[in-house]
């Protein structure tokens, strides 16, 4: 009797670790599901402040007011990829072609929401065409050329030489 429930309860045993080790439900899909839920949870809503900076970004075209509200988001645990495409957008209107490139960069990398990976990289490209196409390629002062002298003491309307002039006689 004693065998007998013993090698019942091994066979069910042996048939449930059996189971787990060929379903979908083994050990694997355990960690999946933690990662799973680990994917599934739910971050923070925004804070009112941010819809009031993307107000002031779209809206009323105040792109400085609107970028440090965004930045104080970003710094303060909302990094996430809405908050750098804003930072972006107001990066892009003030003219900051660099900084804009970059965040829209991260955007396009990090983001899983297509419509805002097509909008980051329409974005880059705008910034990228723009840059590529500016006047001022960083020259330096022109005004230093003028001068037909050899000296440039008088200034370069002196005409060279040290200024006064005159003979004397």
């Amino acid at each position: 009797m004693k065998f007998r429930r013993l090698s019942l309860i091994s066979a069910l045993l042996l048939a449930a670790f059996g189971f787990q080790l060929i379903s979908p439900t083994g050990f694997d899909a355990l960690a999946k599901g933690k990662k799973a839920r680990a994917a599934t949870r739910k971050e923070a809503p925004y804070p009112p402040e941010f819809n009031q900076a993307a107000k002031l970004a779209v809206v009323d075209k105040k792109y400085k007011e609107a970028f440090d509200i965004f930045d104080r988001l970003d710094r303060t645990g909302f990094c996430r990829d809405k908050t750098h495409y804003y930072m972006a957008l107001c990066l892009h209107n003030m003219n900051q072609t660099q900084a804009a490139a970059q965040h829209y960069q991260v955007v396009y990398n990090f983001s899983k929401d297509p419509q805002l990976k097509y909008l980051a990289a329409v974005g880059y490209n705008q910034v990228a065409k723009y840059a590529a196409n500016r006047t001022y390629n960083g020259q330096g002062n022109i005004f230093a050329r003028i001068s037909q002298g050899s000296s440039n003491c008088g200034g370069p309307w002196s005409g060279g030489g040290g200024g006064g002039g005159g003979g004397g006689g």
